[in-house]
């Protein structure tokens, strides 16, 4: 292969992974401006529709996995039954991933780990994952996906960053596919959880 075509093809990846982000950012300005006006009501609860990713878990138990973190500490879902927890699907090469970082670092500062759990995970290598976190003085839990299997609706995230609130009893309150901030993830962590009584119609 001539140095030529070696260049062409680095050229083409290169380009490639900007066309993925690109139209990334724009999937995800679009499901934001989607989820704020169906997701969200006056009232602080969270309503069900149709329209929304992964709507038809709301309410329902969250699958339990384990996962390791950067640190070699594993992690199941059903470790944080009686708290909230926030499962945050990123990546460290995400521009949405890091606009929400520091929010989430100021939250993890505000609420106290035994009301809350944040717990990140990436698809990269533990080793790039964790110089990132250490750069960025991330102050959650954060784990590289590495070999664990994540079941559905974790393995279903098609875009990035993909934010689950599971609420104390292990149920899935919402769902958020968007860079979020402080007032909006407050916001959700007080709101009720939608079941069969307070689903839209």
């Amino acid at each position: 292969m001539t140095n030529e075509t070696k260049n062409n093809n680095s050229l083409l990846r290169i380009l490639g992974l900007i066309g993925i982000v690109i139209i990334a950012g724009v999937t995800v300005k679009t499901l934001n401006n989607q989820n704020a006006s169906e997701n969200d009501n006056e009232s602080g609860s969270i309503t069900e529709s149709e329209n929304l990713p992964f709507s038809e878990w709301f309410g329902k138990p969250a699958p339990d996995f384990t996962v390791t973190d950067i640190e070699g500490k594993q992690h199941s879902i059903s470790d944080y039954l009686g708290k909230n927890l926030l499962v945050n699907i990123w990546a460290t090469w995400c521009p949405p991933c890091r606009a929400e970082i520091p929010h989430f670092i100021e939250l993890r500062k505000q609420v106290s780990e035994e009301d809350l759990a944040i717990l990140a995970i990436s698809t990269e290598s533990n080793e790039d994952v964790k110089k990132f976190v250490d750069t960025e003085k991330i102050n959650y839990t954060v784990a590289a996906l590495g070999d664990s299997y994540l079941p559905s609706p974790f393995i279903d995230v098609v875009y990035i960053p993909t934010t689950f609130f599971i609420d104390k009893k292990g149920n899935i309150k919402t769902v958020k596919i968007q860079s979020l901030t402080l007032e909006q993830i407050n916001g959700i962590l007080k709101a009720e959880t939608p079941t069969d009584d307070n689903k839209k119609p």
